[in-house]
């Protein structure tokens, strides 16, 4: 959506003017009548939700479908788990951070203080 800048909305741009002008230009506008509208285009098509699809019942598709189906969730949940997986491992880094426990070659280097 584009927005065309009218006299009514020209005194909401940042600009170096004060605020005697903009007001001004407000009451000039209420004068005029002119109101701000949204300029239609193709970029609204894009922003309609889509029509959801209907859900399809697993007992009703051929075995293929099925089986491909279970194999798209799996893949699915595997790399669910791979990134579960490492954010535990970056949040268990952070906490040791902060405590001073990582990185381990440090370690070393703490024991005798």
């Amino acid at each position: 959506m584009a927005l065309l800048l009218s006299p009514t909305v020209s005194f909401l741009a940042p600009s170096s003017s004060s605020a005697p002008r903009a007001r001004a230009l407000s009451s000039s506008a209420a004068n005029n009548n002119v109101v701000p509208y949204l300029e239609a285009g193709a970029t609204d098509a894009a922003e309609q939700p889509e029509k959801p699809k209907p859900a399809a019942s697993i007992e009703d598709m051929p075995l293929e479908s099925k089986q491909q189906m279970i194999l798209e969730q799996r893949a699915r949940m595997k790399v669910a788990k791979k990134l579960r997986q490492r954010r535990k491992r970056l949040v268990q880094k952070r906490r040791l951070r902060k405590k001073g426990r990582w990185p381990p070659s440090k370690m070393k280097k703490l024991k005798n203080v």
